[in-house]
């Protein structure tokens, strides 16, 4: 299995979980996302690792019946996901892929907006997917993509992965970090012919009332991945330490999740 298929299996297994309250930051980012991205009616928006569609559902209702949104995932349990919440919502414009961002399938000038809610970080040649996104989006088109601060899910993820340690499971440098710093984010978009890039930061982060909703993030979240390398006679064992060192974070407010997030813009040169 390689990098980006071990990565799809991932999310393919927790694509039911994704929507729970305790990963709200999504949800939360979608919107921010979307008012950044200042779309407007009759445009053609592209939405990349769509996930659930939080993203694409917040960019349709800004759409109205004019323009159209099209999703993309390489998870076909997350696209099943979103085209669920899709129906529910009652909503019609959105088309929903299974697709790979460094390899799209759309012609090129097509795209007003382009949107990816941390993804790009999760690709393993970030350049190709950036000049496959700039192929597509118009001249003078904007691109917006969301990634994680240093900070984020800190202290809490250092205690996660010592845990881990203790089983011989070494985890590998958080992928997020590739785009942890402003000048980082400029930098690749430069690199890749996207012009004018701005970025601008947010906490989205909030107070998780007990362990089980930090267990819920673990459980649904890319963590999972890490969780699952745990052989099943140790997994009670785990989670019962974990608790206890988890616990120890815990105040009055409950337990402190950070989600410091880079909102990095970029536009397509006319």
């Amino acid at each position: 299995m390689n990098e980006k298929q071990a990565i799809t299996s991932v999310f393919d297994l927790v694509a039911t979980k994704y929507d729970n309250t305790s990963l709200r930051f999504f949800p939360f980012c979608a919107d921010k996302l979307v008012d950044y991205a200042k779309i407007k009616p009759n445009q053609n928006v592209l939405d990349i690792a769509t996930g659930t569609g939080m993203v694409a559902l917040a960019a349709a209702q800004c759409l109205g019946n004019s323009g159209r949104v099209q999703a993309i995932d390489l998870s076909e349990n997350m696209i099943k996901q979103a085209r669920g919440k899709l129906k529910q919502a009652g909503l019609d414009n959105v088309d929903f892929h299974v697709m790979d961002a460094e390899n799209l399938e759309f012609k090129s000038d097509f795209f007003d907006v382009i949107t990816c809610s941390y993804g790009l970080f999760f690709m393993p040649d970030m350049s190709a997917a950036l000049k496959s996104w700039l192929r597509v989006l118009k001249p003078g088109g904007k691109l917006i993509f969301t990634s994680f601060a240093p900070s984020a899910f800190q202290p809490l993820t250092e205690t996660f992965m010592q845990n881990l340690a203790e089983y011989n499971i070494v985890p590998p440098t958080p992928r997020w970090l590739q785009l942890a710093e402003e000048e980082l984010c400029k930098q690749i978009l430069v690199d890749n012919g996207f012009a004018e890039p701005q970025v601008t930061q947010e906490q989205l982060g909030y107070h998780l009332g007990e362990f089980n909703h930090w267990w819920e993030v673990i459980q649904s979240a890319g963590y999972r991945g890490l969780y699952e390398q745990l052989p099943q006679e140790h997994r009670a064992k785990f989670e019962a330490k974990h608790r206890l060192e988890i616990d120890k974070h815990k105040t009055k407010d409950g337990i402190w999740m950070d989600v410091q997030t880079l909102f990095s813009t970029a536009l397509k040169p006319e």
